[in-house]
């Protein structure tokens, strides 16, 4: 097997065992279960920063990384890969202001959205500018959710670089963030506004129970790295928690492809809706 580089990542009886050791091990240690992640994907990333690090066996690197609590919560930072920015996809996020937003809107006076698997926040508070564009001041709640600790609190402080907010649109981006330099580096912070909205808080979408009655679920290219299993799982999870007539909005690289199954409908691409004619069985169940 080769990474992308044409770099041989080894697979030998031996390193498939102390691999399994290493998941188990780390389970016990952080909750975090691989064995809910792709495998190929999850032994290739591992190995190569197990290598980086100067070991050749999997459970010497995790031994390695429980020596140090910053160093675990680096690597568990690395394998959620938390890469995002502000209106990704912008055309997606069109969508979202111009047909999702609005017909939530017309149902209710403020929405509940969640953004889950939120990394740093920066979908959130996109969600938040859009909010605050359609139906100001209406208590309107966004809560963003990640199994890593340290991006949360960026989350919270509500400070993005540059690359962070280059899709905003420049009307936004005047309205909304304050512009300072901090050691050099030109930052933007979000405006207290937005983050009234906001709050943030540790969860782990494979472990922990789900909170309910959203009306608007963002988990955008997070699951892809899950695998089949755990993401028909995840998407009949966030089914419960979705209101009726509730959206869920993937990423551009995730689909379901048998959401009817589910109880799905699929209007737009990437907005999948729970139908409006649960409304009745709902308010019976709740």
């Amino acid at each position: 097997m080769q990474n992308p580089g044409g770099v041989n990542i080894p697979k030998t009886p031996e390193l498939l065992r102390d691999f399994e050791q290493f998941k188990r091990e780390l389970k016990q240690r952080t909750g975090l279960d691989l064995e809910q992640y792709k495998f190929d994907q999850t032994y290739r990333r591992i190995w190569t920063m197990a290598e980086r690090a100067g070991f050749s066996r999997f459970t010497d690197y995790l031994r390695y990384l429980s020596q140090d609590e910053s160093r675990m919560r680096a690597f568990i930072d690395r394998l959620a890969i938390n890469v995002s920015e502000m209106f990704r996809n912008p055309e997606q996020f069109e969508i979202l202001h111009k047909e999702v937003l609005p017909h939530l809107l017309q149902r209710r006076h403020s929405l509940k959205v969640w953004s889950a698997g939120c990394s740093y926040g920066a979908e959130a508070y996109s969600i938040a500018i859009l909010l605050h564009e359609l139906a100001p001041n209406r208590g309107h709640q966004i809560l963003g959710t990640d199994i890593d600790t340290d991006v949360l609190e960026r989350a919270q402080r509500g400070v993005f670089a540059p690359s962070d907010v280059r899709n905003v649109p420049p009307l936004y981006l005047q309205r909304y963030f304050r512009v300072f330099e901090e050691n050099g580096r030109t930052l933007y912070e979000a405006d207290p506004i937005l983050k009234r909205y906001l709050r943030f808080q540790k969860h782990n979408l494979l472990s922990d129970p789900y909170p309910q009655g959203f009306d608007l679920i963002a988990c955008r290219n997070v699951i892809i790295y899950f695998s089949e299993e755990a993401k028909e799982r995840i998407f009949r999870e966030f089914y419960r928690a979705l209101t009726p007539g509730g959206y869920l909005f993937l990423g551009n690289t995730e689909r379901i492809f048998h959401y009817q199954q589910i109880g799905y409908e699929n209007p737009f691409a990437f907005y999948y809706r729970k139908p409006e004619q649960e409304v009745q069985r709902w308010r019976n169940a709740s």
